[in-house]
């Protein structure tokens, strides 16, 4: 996970965040740091916000790898909380120690306002990063993955999942269903660049569509960016599995009696 997590924290775009939120948060000087000098708040907020994403990176990783069966909305409020819990106070005390003239208001009152700030901030990232992600896979897909180019314009997209359905295969993207007269195999052979595995004999699903995991009756499910939940073959779940898209067996439902 330690890779990850530097891939993560030192990725372009993140840098690219730490500057510009640095800049943005240092001009505006929230919290009653404006009463600072500039040159303090330049030297204040890249420290906050530095941590921030910092923890944020770590958490993301975390959460990923043994919470793979939440919803990315609900990893991104566990991230959120934890994060708040963890920088509201440290927030606060720093801004109390750019001079007594900043924080003119009472403790409780300004780590509220903290909090409130940290935990906004981080579900902004989070809406952020999903964003452009999507974004940066659509742009992408047509060129890496010769499956699309059989779509219309209209519904070429960041590819959700493949389902065979008797001669056909329905291709799901961000933008929609597209069934194609196409062999299975033909199909996920296709897709070129874009990352996922086959979970079933008649599914493949892409890696970043994948929200949750749950575990009834002895099955594997996963959930899926679009709603869906496909089933995972006993032929496919150990390579489901060693990716970390599955709960421990520990947290499965107990089989069914029979």
């Amino acid at each position: 996970m330690s890779q990850e997590f530097g891939r993560v924290l030192f990725h372009p775009s993140t840098l690219l965040l730490w500057i510009g939120l640095s800049l943005l948060l240092a001009l505006g000087g929230p919290f009653g740091t404006y009463a600072a000098s500039l040159s303090q708040r330049l030297a204040f907020w890249p420290l906050v916000v530095g941590a921030g994403l910092a923890g944020g990176a770590a958490l993301r990783v975390v959460l990923r790898h043994h919470l793979c069966w939440l919803g990315f909305w609900q990893r991104a409020l566990v991230k959120a909380g934890v994060l708040t819990a963890v920088l509201a106070v440290p927030v606060f005390r720093m801004a109390e120690g750019l001079g007594p003239e900043v924080i003119e208001r009472d403790a409780t009152k300004g780590i509220a306002e903290a909090a409130l700030g940290v935990f906004g901030l981080s579900m902004g990232l989070s809406a952020l990063h999903i964003a452009l992600a999507r974004r940066r896979e659509a742009a992408t897909a047509g060129a890496d993955c010769p499956l699309l180019r059989r779509l219309p314009a209209e519904r070429r997209g960041a590819v959700i999942r493949l389902s065979s359905s008797d001669h056909y295969v329905q291709v799901v993207t961000e933008r929609g269903t597209t069934p194609i007269l196409i062999r299975f195999a033909d199909a996920i052979a296709e897709l070129g660049g874009v990352e996922g595995l086959r979970v079933h004999r008649s599914h493949w699903v892409a890696l970043d569509a994948v929200t949750g995991a749950r575990r009834s009756g002895g099955r594997l499910f996963l959930t899926l960016s679009d709603g869906t939940e496909l089933p995972v073959s006993r032929r496919h779940r150990a390579e489901v599995e060693a990716l970390g898209l599955a709960p421990g067996a520990s947290e499965a439902e107990p089989p069914a009696s029979r």
